[in-house]
């Protein structure tokens, strides 16, 4: 029942959300492909075109880590309170729950390639994943990151994010362990040569393996009727010690976070 309920809002929520993204001038949105398991899309591929003009401010985010190519036009992207000119050949990433919004599209409007992923897409064996000091890389960066990568600085994960694109225009044997090989290759380069994530941070296995089983069990049992004390009490935790590890560690409070899980499994119904 409770499910029902919350499932009948978001969807009420995502197709006014849709609405009114359709109005400021999205015109096109091309699917390039996506990758998932029995649990849902894990990662997804698309291209958007948009028309010129102003757009309001919406604050909008997401759980998913997002890397955008742009591809042609210009506009004025706004991260926060921030704001970035858009250029062809740009990368724009940004962190899952990060506000983010195209507010102004030139005259010749905007064409962009975008990128999501799930953070569980990251999770893998010991020896296949992020190390400790890394494990909520998709959650937060260094305040000293920028979220646009110019053109001229950008040659390398642009040709790695195009060589994803071809992967799933082509669909060759093995193409979505291909994909993951190349976004693996993003994301140490964003480490390594863009600062991305701040290294001198200190770093707590116990906490991020706490913290990282607990957004796997969210994951799988969302739909259900999850409290903070039945999610503290898999922890071993107090519920309120629970609540700001999580947001702690994850860089998003626990309640965003679940109902961010339930707004895009709400979309998957459209």
């Amino acid at each position: 029942m409770y499910y029902n309920i919350s499932r009948k809002f978001f969807i009420n929520y995502i197709i006014i959300f849709a609405n009114y993204i359709t109005i400021w001038g999205i015109k096109l949105i091309n699917e390039l492909g996506e990758i998932g398991t029995s649990g849902g899309v894990l990662l997804k591929m698309w291209e958007v075109i948009v028309q010129s003009g102003s757009r309001p401010l919406v604050r909008h985010s997401h759980i998913r880590f997002e890397i955008t190519l742009i591809t042609a036009g210009s506009g004025i992207y706004t991260v926060g309170d921030k704001k970035y000119a858009i250029k062809p050949y740009e990368i724009f990433v940004f962190a899952s729950n990060e506000q983010h919004c195209v507010t102004e599209v030139g005259k010749d409007g905007l064409k962009m390639i975008n990128l999501h992923f799930e953070p569980r897409y990251l999770w893998g064996r010991s020896f296949d994943r992020l190390s400790n000091v890394n494990t909520n890389f998709c959650f937060q960066h260094s305040p000293n990151f920028e979220n646009c990568i110019p053109a001229d600085r950008a040659r390398q994960i642009r040709g790695l994010f195009t060589s994803a694109a071809e992967e799933f225009s082509k669909k060759e044997p093995e193409y979505a362990l291909q994909i993951k090989s190349l976004l693996n290759m993003i994301i140490v380069a964003l480490i390594r040569d863009f600062g991305y994530f701040d290294s001198t941070l200190p770093e707590s296995k116990d906490k991020n393996r706490i913290i990282r089983k607990a957004t796997e069990y969210i994951d799988t049992h969302f739909q259900e009727n999850l409290t903070l004390e039945t999610l503290a009490g898999l922890s071993g935790l107090t519920p309120n010690y629970f609540s700001s590890l999580f947001s702690k560690v994850s860089g998003i409070k626990l309640w965003d976070y679940i109902n961010s899980r339930r707004i895009e499994a709400a979309m998957q119904l459209l």
